[in-house]
This record gives structure tokens, C-alpha cells and sequence, in this order.
């Protein structure tokens, strides 16, 4: 009798690493501690990445999710994609699979890389994934609970490629038929440190007029946290910023900071430099019939950015998270590919 099987749609991504199954989602940063926090740092009760988590691979043990996130201005944040896509993203990759897993169960997994580097990176990224992984959730009393991850596929695709595919493709993974069939269509994915454009003309992957932007959402995010630290002497977290620009406002030591002006300007430059380099890359596609905006930072830039780029521009929305955009449509794309259930191949 053969295992049950899995599918999975994986984003790492510099800012934040998201999965999803058909049924939950996970979003944690992408933030990895060394295991040297203080007893008090403990939560008495997390059994999911994003709560934050105590996390014992075979060779060292860290802390992700929340517990790591104040780490987030450290230099040991990844910024190069060979850092990103080597061993510290093989683990937050683990960290969120592990939250699928029951009893072993093998994994199908498509997994998103930064369109300029995909590749260059895939082919040793796959082979540090692939296979089987030790690893265990380690609670407060020092006791484990094994989460061993059993990948036994995986298929890569560039960013934003999962955006798009969820366009095209239903809940099932069936192609349905839309205007995107006989239109030129870019997609940017503003992200937290990188934005990823690509060319879809005719449902077909334009290489030449597309790429990676080494500029996101985190330029902005930074103006405003030096604003804030510099007025309060405190440092936000990941979550707490992400926050805070959310709504605006914070809360630090029972004061409430207004941050909409600050906000204002920071995604007003950012927006400005952004849409000179996404012109100059699209500079060859001048035909292109619809631009589409997706990725965590589209959501903060969308009235900002949308006013500089040519054409015709949306932003694509999501229910639930836009981060999460590139993992439901990779999740489409996975049973595309190997049915439903997992077995039945329909492609490489």
C-alpha cells in the first residue's frame, strides 16, 4: 500500500517564509537564532512555527518564528540569495514543512526562487531539500517531539510564477481559461528585500524581459523603524513593525505614536526608485497589456507605485494574507503536476 502524500506550496523568502497545504497557512520570518536565549524567553505553550519555536536539526538547534524575530537588523539576517537558498533556508523550509507532517508522510513540495537567480541556485538548492531530514520541536521542559521531514519531490519555479499560476489554474490545478491566454502579461512581487518581475506573453515565461530587483519593501520598513527608535529609544520586532505599519499607530511604553506621515514619505521615495528600476527592466516590453502587483510589500506600495508604472495595473488581493499569493497558486501548480492525490504525474 503506498503513503499517503502531501502537497505543499513553499516561499522563502528574505522577509518571510510562508507555506501552505489547501487548509492552513504559515507565515514566519525568515529569521533563524543561535540557541543561547535566556530561560525567560520561553512561551509555556507553542506547537506551531509561527508561535515560535525551539527547533533541534542534526547538527545545531535555533529558534524561529516570533522567538527570533527581534533579530531581524542583526547581520545575520540572510541578504544574499547564495546565503538564503544554502543551509540557513534549507532549515526555515523544514521548520514550516514540519508543521505538515503527522506520521512521516511524504512530501510533494513546489518552492519558489528569486526569478535572477533560479537557475543558477535550483539545482543545489533542490539537492539540499530533497530526502530525508532528522529534526525535533524542543519544549521548555527540554523534552522533543521528533518532526522528521521526508521530502520526496520537489519542483522549483521563479518568483512570482506562483502568483501567476493561481490565476490560470483552479483549486484542482485545471487550467480554466481567462484573458491571460492571448495577452503580455507582467506580474511584480514586491517582496521584503528583493522585487521579482516576470514577462508571461501568451501564458509563455519571457527570460528576457525578466528579473530581480534587489530593492523591497524592508527600505521602507527601515526609514520608518529609525524614525520610531530614534523618538522612543526602542527597536520594534519584525511583527511588531509589520504591525505598526499596518495600522499606523504603535503602542511603546504606554504611549501611542502616530507613524502615517513618516510612513507616507518612506513608501513615496521607495515607490519612486522602485518604479525606475521595474521601467527600466521592462524597457523592451512595451507591448504589455496588463501589470500586476502582488507580494507582502504590494500591499503597503499599491497607491504609491501604481501611478508611476505604464499600463494598465492591479493589485492582486487575497483573503487571507497577500504574502500569501505565490504558495496557494504554487499549491495549485502541485496538483497540476502530480494530481490531487499526489501520485498521478502530469509533468516534470
Amino acid at each position: 500500500m503506498k503513503s499517503r502524500i502531501k502537497l505543499v506550496g513553499v516561499d522563502l523568502g528574505f522577509g518571510f517564509t510562508k507555506g501552505f497545504d489547501g487548509q492552513r497557512a504559515v507565515i514566519i520570518p525568515s529569521l533563524l537564532a543561535e540557541n543561547d536565549r535566556p530561560q525567560e524567553a520561553y512561551q509555556e505553550a507553542y506547537t506551531l512555527p509561527e508561535d515560535g519555536l525551539h527547533l533541534a536539526f542534526e547538527d545545531a538547534a535555533y529558534f524561529l518564528g516570533h522567538r527570533a524575530a527581534c533579530d531581524w537588523f542583526s547581520p545575520q539576517v540572510p541578504r544574499q540569495p547564495e546565503r538564503l537558498f544554502g543551509d540557513y533556508g534549507r532549515r526555515l523550509v523544514l521548520a514550516v514543512l514540519a508543521a505538515y507532517i503527522e506520521m512521516e508522510e511524504p512530501l510533494h513540495v513546489v518552492i519558489g526562487l528569486p526569478v535572477s537567480h533560479y537557475q543558477r541556485l535550483r539545482d543545489a538548492f533542490e539537492a539540499r531539500l530533497i530526502g530525508y531530514h532528522k529534526m525535533a520541536w524542543v519544549r521548555p521542559d527540554g523534552s522533543r517531539t521528533p518532526k522528521n521531514v521526508h521530502i520526496r519531490k520537489i519542483h522549483t519555479v521563479p518568483h512570482p510564477m506562483g502568483t501567476f499560476s493561481g490565476l490560470i489554474m483552479n483549486a484542482d490545478g485545471r487550467m480554466r481559461a481567462d484573458r491571460f491566454k492571448d495577452q503580455k502579461t507582467v506580474v511584480v512581487d514586491i517582496g521584503f528585500r528583493t522585487t521579482n518581475v516576470i514577462t508571461m506573453d501568451r501564458m509563455r515565461f519571457s527570460n528576457r524581459d525578466s528579473g530581480t530587483i534587489d530593492l523591497g519593501i524592508s527600505r521602507g520598513f527601515g526609514q520608518i523603524a529609525r524614525k520610531l527608535e530614534a523618538e522612543t529609544g526602542r527597536r520594534l520586532d519584525l511583527d511588531q513593525l509589520y504591525q505598526a505599519v499596518r495600522l499606523g499607530t504603535v503602542h511603546i511604553d504606554r504611549q501611542r505614536y502616530t507613524i502615517e506621515r513618516v510612513r507616507r514619505e518612506a513608501f513615496s521615495r521607495l515607490a519612486e526608485q522602485l518604479a525606475d528600476n521595474i521601467g527600466y527592466r521592462l524597457t523592451t516590453a512595451w507591448d504589455t497589456d496588463s501589470l500586476l502587483l502582488t507580494g507582502g510589500g504590494s500591499r503597503d506600495l499599491a497607491d504609491y507605485i501604481g501611478p508611476l508604472l505604464p499600463g494598465e495595473v492591479s493589485q492582486i488581493e487575497n483573503a487571507q494574507d497577500v504574502r500569501l499569493n505565490n504558495v496557494q497558486g504554487q499549491l495549485r501548480l502541485a496538483r497540476s503536476i502530480w494530481g490531487a492525490s499526489g501520485f498521478c504525474e502530469r509533468g516534470g
